[in-house]
């Protein structure tokens, strides 16, 4: 059984990059035409480029989206939205789950990729951690976004590991010190099965199946100062664990009240 199923993810893979490639030339001169127009219009027309993009490609490969409690959150203000990472699959579940127009993170380098690299340049803002002043010119900029009233989409693992594993990975700086900065509640989302779905290591390992983001009741950042980045991280990773943990062996619907519960009993501890 095993071997039959090593040799589908082949041509199943091959059928999933296939379906990739035509979206995003099929999405190619609506991309050239929305780079014509003033930034504000052209943000939302590329993020509903993308939504429908990434939510079209999963109906063909066989990947069903479902969002649980994403009803509960007040999208009519801008948040730091930090959902854990666990495989690349994860740069198209933002446009599935998320409703909001946001901007996200992203390497360098994948800009330079024909077509896609085009609409990437415009959705993403690129950090290169090699250069002190490069890091520092896309904080800023992610600043500007936030202050124009942009979510910002944050993954604060910063990467995933080579192995789906049942912790979460050290937590970055970066977004806590901008949610304190700037006052912008954080708004933790938790994917369950990317990791299923597209194996972090081996990509060719990709299946079709269920695909669940799960939102968490926001993190109020009123009471937080410049010198409490360090609490203000390590609450929020201990939040997001304690959730995870949780979800292994209960329903997602029952996750909304264990994480409310959690965070009113740990909030007040952590200020």
């Amino acid at each position: 059984m095993n071997h039959l199923k090593n040799i589908l993810y082949f041509p199943y893979f091959i059928y999933v990059c296939l379906w990739f490639v035509l979206l995003i030339l099929l999405a190619f001169p609506f991309t050239l035409v929305l780079l014509l127009f003033p930034e504000r219009i052209k943000n939302k027309g590329l993020f509903f480029v993308l939504k429908i993009i990434s939510n079209i490609w999963f109906v063909a490969i066989g990947i069903i989206p479902i969002n649980y409690h994403r009803k509960k959150i007040d999208f009519s203000k801008n948040y730091i939205i930090t959902p854990n990472h666990q495989s690349f699959l994860d740069a198209a579940i933002i446009y599935t789950c998320i409703p909001q127009v946001f901007k996200t993170l992203g390497k360098m380098g994948i800009e330079k990729t024909p077509f896609y690299g085009v609409m990437y340049n415009n959705v993403v803002i690129t950090v290169d951690r090699s250069s002190v002043s490069a890091k520092a010119l896309s904080y800023r900029k992610m600043m500007k976004e936030l202050a124009l009233g942009i979510s910002l989409t944050i993954f604060p693992e910063g990467t995933f590991p080579n192995q789906p594993g049942p912790n979460l990975l050290p937590f970055q700086n970066g977004c806590f010190s901008l949610a304190i900065q700037q006052q912008t509640d954080i708004l933790p989302v938790l994917f369950l099965d990317s990791a299923r779905r597209m194996h972090p290591s081996k990509i060719i390992r990709f299946t079709p199946g269920i695909n669940r983001a799960v939102y968490l009741p926001p993190i109020a950042i009123r009471n937080f100062q410049t010198d409490d980045i360090p609490k203000l991280k390590q609450l929020v990773r201990n939040y997001m664990q304690a959730s995870l943990d949780f979800s292994r062996n209960h329903s997602s619907q029952n996750l909304w009240q264990f994480a409310q519960q959690w965070l009113d009993k740990n909030q007040s501890e952590a200020i």
